[in-house]
């Protein structure tokens, strides 16, 4: 019920209802209930009865085309969710998954190979593969009914805030979600890393109803990204609005962040919020330990995730290299402090023990700086 989506389309009578169960695998049996599908992506509602004495760990579905093929369907697994109270626990659990298809599907299956994985909730069996179970079904696929062709859009408008545009090429709109497919333009000059609150407006006036994010995916490498939104199934007229409150961006001249790691100094940055932690000190030899302190005014215009480093860097000679991420050398982790200046998170970044030619450049991948100005787009 707290799912807008499959709420609605089950309202609206778009389940398939399949109702197919596996054979038993040492106490454990799995059945689909009913599936929601378009071009897009598909919902898989379905049930586990755990007769076992232990709790249960699920590692999700896998969907093929058929049972013996090497690669998944799903590009994304966007959202799952249980109505039971103990996920997993001696008894029976309902569950819902909405994955999202590795490619637009010009044609729905005839059928659809479901696979899910399960596994003692215990610390020491998580790690044997030979504690899995795999539980598969085979499923007929409904393709006579008109949602599944969904709505397509090829909208071809942008958004604008400070200048910086914000292409959306397409959307499709079907009873899985609604999904705009949007790319930074090349011109900007600025590096745009997110869109900040962008959320789809249906109805007009009183009538009007806000559609939030489900997630973002890019199907193809550096491609344009796709964004998920909630879909109210019960409204297939409606007006539908793209809005967004601002960006998180940077001057492309400020995207990098330079470190002397042996003397411990910043050579460039963004602004003065970013400094070398004391912390850094205690460190073992390559820790570099960062504070970016987000000030209360910043806060203040939006909700601030604070910044992400590239895994890859570069030393003063040009060579590339990797950030440490074994189990002692712990990158990107995040540490949180609040005081009456705003928040500070500090941040680990590892750049191992080789002596490197210095200094090093890092590339961000995230930053808050907000520009606040609101844009929105007719997508009906």
């Amino acid at each position: 019920a707290n799912n807008l989506t499959i709420k609605s389309a089950l309202d609206a009578g778009m389940m398939k209802e399949v109702n197919i169960s596996s054979p038993e695998v040492d106490g454990i049996t799995w059945t689909v209930n009913g599936i929601i599908a378009d071009r897009r992506g598909i919902v898989v509602l379905y049930t586990i009865q755990n007769n076992t004495d232990q709790k249960m760990q699920f590692m999700g579905l896998s969907l093929k085309k058929a049972p013996e093929d090497k690669f998944s369907m799903s590009g994304y697994s966007g959202v799952s969710n249980s109505v039971s109270e103990e996920d997993g626990s001696p008894g029976t659990t309902y569950m819902f998954q909405q994955i999202v298809w590795d490619k637009y599907q010009d044609e729905l299956l005839e059928k659809l190979n479901v696979t899910l994985s399960v596994f003692p909730a215990t610390i020491e069996h998580i790690i044997m593969n030979s504690d899995i179970k795999k539980l598969s079904v085979t499923i007929p696929m409904d393709t006579d009914k008109d949602y599944f062709e969904g709505e397509f859009v090829d909208l071809k408008d942008s958004l604008a805030v400070s200048g910086q545009k914000i292409k959306v090429n397409n959307v499709y709109m079907g009873p899985t979600g609604i999904y705009t497919q949007e790319s930074y333009d090349g011109d900007n000059k600025m590096k745009i890393f997110r869109t900040l609150s962008p959320k789809l407006i249906m109805g007009k006036g009183k009538d009007q109803e806000t559609l939030n994010g489900l997630g973002s995916v890019s199907l193809t490498n550096g491609g344009p990204q796709t964004n998920i939104y909630h879909n109210d199934n019960m409204r297939p007229d409606d007006p539908i609005k793209l809005e967004i409150e601002g960006i998180s961006a940077l001057d492309k001249s400020k995207v990098e962040l330079v470190i002397n790691t042996e003397t411990q100094q910043i050579l460039k940055a963004p602004d003065s919020y970013l400094t070398i932690s004391k912390r850094t000190a205690d460190e073992e030899q390559g820790i570099i330990v960062l504070d970016l302190l987000i000030p209360k005014k910043v806060e203040e215009l939006h909700e601030a995730t604070g910044f992400g480093i590239d895994d890859n860097f570069v030393d003063s000679a040009g060579s590339g290299h990797w950030l440490v991420h074994d189990s002692e050398g712990y990158s990107r982790y995040r540490e949180y402090r609040e005081d009456a200046k705003g928040t500070t998170i500090t941040y680990f970044l590892n750049v191992g023990k080789e002596k490197l030619p210095q200094p090093l450049t890092f590339r961000f991948t995230n930053y808050p700086n907000m520009i606040m100005e609101t844009d929105s787009v007719r997508i009906r």
